[in-house]
């Protein structure tokens, strides 16, 4: 009797049995897009199906393993123009009466992820004229490589050209290496910081030439609101004897239909020894709309 008593307790505190996941339940389970939009739809099934919350648990587990398998089988199959993915986004605008003025934004960035890089390719152009007059005109392009070496940390190179003249230099060629971290590494939310040293090559729109070694410092975040809307952040920092350098971009996305989306974006830069009669900041204020490819 008493060695039946505890037999009984532990019978009485476990279900009878769990019941098969419903086939309304397990439709919705495989129709989701995303492991984000699965892992939300599981949750509610385990709510209003607590019988079938461990059958459930099981097919989310099993679907991801063969999604991760998948993904581990394409990357190792791939070509280096294979896998390349990419948004070109274009906004402008004209005024005309007492002021006549236009401008345009264009812009393109390119992406591939293998098994052990990210690749990630960037070009902007942003020009405008008041009064017939070019009142900003920048261009921008640039190349970065992440080599991971383990689930968060990378190493870095990155490459870039600008030129800017109502900043003050006609062009700026920089080659920086280093490591990185992803610090937050979530679904819905990463943040990566990277840090390592820089050489730079900057022509002043006055003829003078300027080669210097820095220290570069820079931030990636993405955050993914929801399946409609995400924020992103990136900002580098060149420190050399002579000048420092600040460029900050937060973009929010919105996506309208299919592959079209809508975009606000605020561009800050700093440079805190510009050439005479320059102003150490500009800012640039985009309104786009966003195709993917």
């Amino acid at each position: 009797m008493r060695s039946f008593l505890p037999l009984a307790l532990a019978f009485l505190a476990t279900p009878a049995f769990a019941e098969p996941i419903p086939s309304a339940v397990e439709a919705m389970i495989d129709a989701a897009a995303s492991p984000e939009e699965r892992a939300v739809v599981a949750g509610i099934a385990k709510k209003t199906n607590p019988a079938s919350a461990a059958e459930i648990d099981a097919k989310l587990s099993a679907i991801n393993a063969a999604a991760a398998k998948a993904r581990e089988e394409k990357l190792a199959s791939q070509g280096f123009l294979d896998g390349w993915s990419g948004q070109g986004e274009a906004g402008g605008f004209i005024s005309t009466g007492n002021t006549r003025n236009r401008g345009v934004a264009v812009g393109v960035s390119l992406t591939k992820e293998s098994r052990s890089w990210k690749h990630a390719l960037r070009g902007i152009v942003d020009y405008q004229e008041d009064n017939g007059v070019a009142s900003r005109e920048r261009y921008f392009a640039g190349y970065e490589g992440n080599w991971k070496f383990s689930s968060r940390a990378y190493a870095l190179l990155a490459l870039s050209w600008e030129r800017d003249r109502f900043t003050g230099f006609s062009s700026r060629f920089t080659q920086a290496i280093g490591l990185g971290y992803r610090v937050v590494d979530t679904p819905n939310l990463t943040i990566a910081v990277d840090g390592g040293p820089a050489l730079r090559q900057t022509r002043f729109i006055n003829g003078i030439t300027d080669n210097s070694v820095a220290a570069r410092a820079g931030l990636n975040a993405k955050w993914q609101i929801n399946d409609m809307l995400n924020f992103t952040q990136a900002a580098t920092n060149y420190y050399d004897n002579s000048n420092n350098s600040l460029l900050a971009l937060s973009q929010l996305t919105a996506k309208l239909n299919g592959r079209l989306s809508a975009r606000f974006s605020f561009q800050y830069n700093n440079e805190s020894n510009p050439p005479p009669g320059r102003l150490n900041s500009d800012t640039v204020t985009r309104a786009t709309l966003v195709y993917s490819f």
